[in-house]
């Protein structure tokens, strides 16, 4: 599966700067933020992202926790490292993910990793 069939879901620490990108880019993407959700938990986001089939992103590694440890099922998940950059930084990291060519297994965690000098972008489908 191409990332080009994905529909997003944007966790409340993702900037409008990359929301905007990814729907100039075509993408259908929910933002918590717009929807005016803060607050809403995880187990929440991830429920409502596996039920509309849409991919999260997002800075917040608890995620993880509640997949690997709850067994929560889930769609998708792209981490972007470090937390708390700027947008740029993040926008980027979405923008090499894009041009990477990666063929996608759903369930999968996706981790982008900007050092500064380039993404590294581990996939994990499950």
């Amino acid at each position: 599966m191409s990332i080009q069939e994905f529909r997003f879901l944007t966790d409340e620490n993702i900037d409008a700067e990359l929301v905007m990108i990814l729907r100039s880019a075509g993408f259908d993407v929910f933002d918590i933020k717009e929807e005016r959700l803060f607050r809403l938990s995880d187990a929440a986001i991830i429920e409502q992202s596996y039920l509309q089939q849409r991919v999260i992103i997002s800075q917040d590694s608890d995620f993880g926790t509640l997949i690997f440890r709850d067994k929560m099922p889930y769609y998708g998940i792209i981490y972007l490292r470090p937390g708390h950059e700027s947008p740029e930084v993040h926008i980027e990291s979405i923008l090499a993910i894009l041009d990477a060519n990666l063929d996608f297994t759903i369930p999968f965690i996706l981790v982008a990793e900007n050092t500064g000098e380039l993404v590294r972008i581990r996939l994990r489908n499950n």
